[in-house]
């Protein structure tokens, strides 16, 4: 009976996805830039969008949740308690992606975690969470962190947990990105239950490398005797 049950939640919370993300197809961009800067435009055109699926979801399901966050919160969206963050994108780069409450979230379905933090403190929460038993051993993905990314060129739409993202790039400068025209050219990949945990890890590594960087590219000005400059 328990299977059953278990079953009937990965299929209703995937036919969630799949309404979402129908919705998310039909709202149009004006792909027109008025920056010469791609970023600043997806930006402001963020704002609108939301408000638009927000409407348009709670038009067609009424009894649906959804919430718009503040800014600088670590979601856009959160929808029937799923959290969202949302990308609108012309594909020619990869974005940056880090968001280290939103990943110890999708670790362990715990919400609450600093604003902001150092990559010491982000390892000893998830220290602290294992020493509770609350690094979830199996997938959970309603507590997992989604993307609802849009090229802006094509009007295609992905939704994805962060734990079905093919190919995540480590960064020196920006931790984690990740390539949304390589994840549309995969937009079929998923990771299978069975290969939840090597996924998380692999992720992990990846924010690893990328400190690990980010120390090589600086030890030698970290190190560095100053004072040498201004000897004559």
């Amino acid at each position: 009976m328990l299977v059953a049950e278990e079953l009937s939640k990965v299929q209703n919370f995937q036919s969630f996805i799949s309404e979402l993300k129908e919705i998310a197809k039909n709202i149009n961009i004006n792909n027109r830039d008025n920056s010469d800067d791609g970023r600043i435009t997806s930006a402001l055109k963020e704002g609108p969008f939301l408000n638009e699926l927000k409407k348009i979801i709670l038009e067609n399901h009424p009894d649906w949740e959804v919430f718009i966050s503040p800014p600088r919160a670590s979601y856009d969206i959160i929808i029937n308690n799923t959290r969202i963050n949302l990308k609108l994108t012309d594909c020619k780069s990869a974005d940056n992606c880090m968001n280290k409450p939103s990943i110890f979230y999708s670790i362990t379905g715990n919400p609450k975690y600093p604003h902001s933090s150092t990559y010491n403190e982000f390892l000893s929460h998830l220290y602290e969470s294992r020493n509770q038993n609350q690094i979830k051993k199996q997938r959970d993905r309603s507590t997992e962190y989604y993307y609802l990314v849009k090229n802006k060129l094509t009007g295609d739409v992905l939704l994805k947990s962060i734990f079905d993202i093919h190919q995540y790039v480590s960064n020196p400068s920006n931790d984690l990105q990740i390539n949304w025209k390589h994840e549309f050219e995969y937009s079929e990949y998923y990771t299978d239950d069975s290969e939840y945990l090597k996924k998380v890890e692999q992720l992990l590594l990846c924010l690893q490398k990328s400190v690990k960087d980010k120390i090589e590219r600086t030890k030698v000005f970290a190190n560095a005797n100053l004072s040498l400059l201004f000897e004559s």
